[in-house]
C-alpha cells in the first residue's frame, strides 16, 4: 500500500533539523569553553555610555534653562530693539529778524527729486523723442547741462538723484510731467535771503542745522528747538505689529530773534565799505554803528565777507585762492573768515584812545581849560624820546587844542600827570580790563600791561593809544558813554525772543552798567570831539547842518614781537553832538594809499553818518556860517592825485579852493598819493582840499 506524505510533516522535519543543529552548535560552544554571559568589562562600558548620555542631557537642560530663564529678559530686550523703529523728528529752526521784523535768516523747505532712470531714459521701448524731451526738461529743472544729466540717467542705478534745492512749484511741475517715475524727498534748510548781508554777525549753520558762528552759534539753543521722536514696533518689512506699541513725541520748534540791527543802516554800511575797499586798497575794513543811549548795535560789518548760504566757500575771487589751499590751510582760512573782527579782533587803538585819556584826566581833576601843554615835536620820558606824529611842533596848547591836533607829547603828559593809579583806575572804569559781554561769540580779552610792573614810558605811550590792545566793541562801548552823559550801556544785538506761536517770550531790556565820568565831563568831551571835526584833523567827516564829533587814529600793526610799517587807520564819531543818537567806528586795515584815519576812514564815516541821520529823520540845523557857505556857488574838486605838490596846489587854487598838505610840515615838493575830497565832489568856494604825501 502506497505511503501518503503530509507537506506539514516536511516542515516539521525541517524545524526538527534546525533544533538539532542549534543544539549541536551550543554543544560545540560549550565544548570549546566560550561563555554567553555579560562580562564586567561590558557592564563598565555600558555604564560610561549611559552616564555620558545623562551628562549631555543635563547640560542641554541647563543650557536651555540659561537661555529661557536667566537670559530671557536680555533676549526679549534684543528682540524688542530689533523690532523697534526710533526716528528723530526735526524741529523748525527759528527766524532771525532786524528791528523792524524784516527776515535776515529763516528756515525753508526745499525738495530733492529722484527718478527711475529705466522709465525716464533707459527703457528699450521708449522712443528717442520722449527720451530727448525727458533729458532736456530734467536738465533745465536741475539747472545742469544735458551732458551731466545724461550721465546720471545712463548709470547703473535705477533710482538716481536728479535735482536738489527745488521749490514747491518746481516739484508740482515735475509731478505733473513724470508722475510715478519720480520720487520727491523733503529737506529743511537754512536760508539767508540777502546773501552776504551781515554775514559775520548773523553767522551760519552746518549740515546738521547747528550754529557755526555769529548769532546762529550764540543763540543756537534758543533757535534750534527740541527734537521730537516717533517710536513704533515693526516686522522685518517695516509694517507695524498689532501687538507692538507706538509712541509719538512732538518736536518743539525753535524761538525766533528780533535783533537791534536796522536793515537800511546795514545796507548803508556795507555799500560804503565796498566803496572804501576800492578807494583805499585796504586788506579789510570793519564798521560798527550803535545807539549810544541804549547800547543797541544798529549795524556791524566787515569786508571781505562770505555768503552764509555757502559757509564753506569764500565769495568772489577768494574762492579760487581757497581751492588751491591744503586741508589744514583751508581749515585755518574758514576760521578767519567766520571770525567777527569787530568783537574778536584786538588792535592798538592809536589816537582814538586820546579821548579816554582826556576824559579820565578831566574827571580826576589833573587837567582843565587853563592847563597848558608844550609840544616841541617830542617828549623825553625817563631818557626815552617819544616823537609826535607831526614833523611840525604844535607849540603850547590847552586840552581841547591838544586833542584837536592829536598831539602825542601833550597826551603823554596828560597821562603822566594823572599818575599810574588814576590812569589804571579809569582804564578799568571804561571797561578795558574785561570783556563787554556783548551777546556775540568769541569776544577777545584785552591785553593791558601789569600795573605793578608798568613804567612811565608805558604810561606815556598808552596815553596816546600805543602799547595797549583792545577790541573795537570795547572802544565803542567806552566812547558811547561820553555821548550818553557818562552812562555806559551794555552793548547788545538781540532785543526780543519770540516763541514759535509768534508771542514775545522775553524782552531784552537796556542795561545800564555804570557811570564812567560825570555829566559835566561827558559834556566837555563832546565839545572837544566836535572841535576835532569842525576845526581839527577830522574835517573829512564834517557834515553841514549836523553837529558831528569824533577822533581819528592811526596805529602800526604789531607783528613778530615788533611793529610793521602797515597800519590800521580808524575814525570814531557820533552825531548830533547836542543829543547823540548815532555812533560809528570805522577801521581800515593795511590801506595802500594813505596811512591816516582822516584820509581812509573819514570819508566812509561821512557817507554812513549822513545817510543814517537823514534816514532817522534828524533835522539839519545850519549855523550862520554854514548857511553863508551854502549860499556860495559850489565848485567841483579837481583831480590832483598823482601830481607833483606844486602843480596840485596851483590846480586847486585855480579852481577857487584852498589846499592843505598832510601831514603838517610836509616838504614843498612831493607826489600827491591821495586827496580829500575826491575828484568830482562838490565844495563851497574857498573850501579846503587835503593833499597827502607818503611820509
Amino acid at each position: 500500500m502506497a505511503k501518503f506524505h503530509n507537506p506539514l510533516d516536511k516542515k516539521s522535519n525541517k524545524d526538527s533539523g534546525k533544533r538539532k543543529a542549534s543544539q549541536s552548535t551550543k554543544s560545540s560552544v560549550k565544548s570549546k569553553g566560550v561563555s554567553t554571559a555579560v562580562t564586567a568589562e561590558n557592564k563598565s562600558r555600558l555604564g560610561f555610555g549611559f552616564l555620558a548620555i545623562v551628562v549631555c542631557f543635563t547640560l542641554l537642560v541647563f543650557r536651555l534653562a540659561f537661555w529661557q530663564v536667566i537670559k530671557a529678559d536680555d533676549l526679549n530686550a534684543k528682540a524688542a530693539e530689533m523690532q523697534k523703529i526710533d526716528a528723530e523728528l526735526e524741529p523748525v529752526r527759528g527766524n532771525i529778524y532786524d528791528r523792524n521784523k524784516k527776515v535776515l535768516a529763516q528756515t525753508v523747505t526745499k525738495y530733492e527729486l529722484y527718478g527711475y532712470s529705466l522709465n525716464l531714459y533707459k527703457k528699450k521701448g521708449l522712443d528717442s523723442a520722449a527720451k530727448e524731451k525727458n533729458l532736456n526738461d530734467l536738465a533745465k529743472l536741475a539747472g545742469e547741462s544735458r551732458k551731466d544729466m545724461k550721465k546720471k540717467l545712463s548709470g547703473k542705478e535705477n533710482l538716481v538723484l536728479l535735482a536738489k534745492g527745488l521749490d514747491q512749484s518746481q516739484v508740482n511741475r515735475a509731478q505733473k510731467e513724470w508722475g510715478e517715475d519720480i520720487v520727491v524727498k523733503t529737506k529743511v534748510t537754512r536760508a539767508y535771503p540777502n546773501g552776504t548781508f551781515a554775514s559775520t554777525l548773523l553767522g551760519s549753520v552746518d549740515s546738521k542745522n547747528t550754529g557755526l558762528n555769529g548769532l546762529e552759534y550764540q543763540y543756537n539753543e534758543k533757535l534750534a528747538g527740541i527734537k521730537g521722536r516717533v517710536v513704533r514696533t515693526t516686522d522685518i518689512y517695516g509694517n507695524s505689529l498689532s501687538v507692538g506699541s507706538s509712541k509719538y513725541y512732538s518736536p518743539q520748534n525753535g524761538d525766533s530773534l528780533v535783533t537791534s540791527l536796522d536793515e537800511v543802516i546795514q545796507h548803508y554800511v556795507e555799500d560804503a565799505l565796498a566803496e572804501g575797499m576800492e578807494d583805499t586798497g585796504a586788506e579789510s575794513i570793519t564798521c560798527i554803528v550803535m545807539d549810544p543811549r541804549t547800547g543797541d548795535i544798529l549795524a556791524m560789518a566787515s569786508t571781505p565777507s562770505y555768503d552764509p548760504n555757502n559757509p564753506y566757500t569764500p565769495s568772489g575771487e577768494e574762492a579760487k585762492k581757497f581751492k588751491a589751499l591744503s586741508t589744514k590751510e583751508k581749515s585755518a582760512y574758514l576760521s578767519r573768515m567766520w571770525t567777527n573782527p569787530a568783537v574778536s579782533g584786538l588792535y592798538e587803538p592809536g589816537s582814538t584812545f586820546k579821548l579816554i585819556t582826556s576824559a579820565s584826566a578831566i574827571e580826576c581833576g589833573t587837567t582843565n581849560d587853563s592847563s597848558r601843554y608844550s609840544c616841541p615835536g617830542y617828549i623825553n620820558v625817563d631818557g626815552t624820546k617819544l616823537n609826535c606824529w607831526s614833523p611840525v611842533p604844535h607849540g603850547t596848547q590847552n586840552i581841547t587844542e591838544a586833542v584837536g591836533n592829536s598831539c602825542n607829547p601833550a597826551l603823554a603828559r596828560v597821562a603822566l600827570d594823572m599818575g599810574k593809579y588814576n590812569f589804571y583806575k579809569y582804564i578799568d572804569v571804561f571797561g578795558f580790563t574785561q570783556k563787554t559781554r556783548v551777546d556775540l561769540p568769541g569776544e577777545a580779552d584785552p591785553i593791558i600791561k601789569n600795573k605793578n610792573t608798568v613804567g612811565n614810558v608805558d604810561i606815556a605811550t598808552m596815553g596816546y593809544g600805543h602799547g595797549i590792545a583792545i577790541s573795537p566793541i570795547q572802544l565803542m562801548t567806552a566812547i558811547n558813554s561820553l555821548g550818553n552823559g557818562g552812562v555806559m550801556m551794555q552793548p547788545k544785538v538781540v532785543k526780543q525772543i519770540i516763541g514759535p506761536d509768534g508771542k514775545v517770550k522775553k524782552n531784552i531790556k537796556n542795561r545800564r552798567l555804570r557811570q564812567t565820568v560825570s555829566k559835566s565831563t561827558a559834556d566837555k568831551m563832546r565839545s572837544i570831539m566836535e572841535y576835532y571835526v569842525s576845526d581839527g584833523g577830522g574835517e573829512s567827516a564834517y557834515l553841514a547842518g549836523y553837529r558831528v564829533g569824533g577822533k581819528t587814529g592811526t596805529a602800526n600793526i604789531a607783528e613778530n614781537a615788533g611793529y610793521s610799517e602797515q597800519t590800521i587807520a580808524s575814525f570814531i564819531a557820533m552825531a548830533p553832538m547836542d543829543d547823540p543818537q548815532v555812533s560809528i567806528l570805522v577801521m581800515v586795515t593795511r590801506p595802500k594809499k594813505s596811512i591816516y584815519g582822516a584820509a581812509n576812514a573819514g570819508p566812509i564815516v561821512k557817507k554812513i553818518l549822513e545817510k543814517t541821520l537823514v534816514y532817522k529823520g534828524i533835522e539839519r540845523k545850519y549855523s550862520k556860517s554854514e548857511k553863508n557857505a551854502l549860499a556860495k556857488a559850489e565848485i567841483t574838486v579837481p583831480d590832483v592825485t598823482g601830481l607833483n605838490s606844486s602843480e596840485a596846489l596851483s590846480k586847486i587854487s585855480a579852481a577857487g579852493l584852498k589846499a592843505k598838505k598832510m601831514p603838517e610840515g610836509t616838504g614843498d615838493s612831493f607826489v600827491v598819493i591821495d586827496q580829500y575830497p575826491k575828484k568830482g565832489e562838490k565844495l563851497a568856494k574857498g573850501g579846503t582840499v587835503y593833499i597827502y604825501s607818503s611820509s
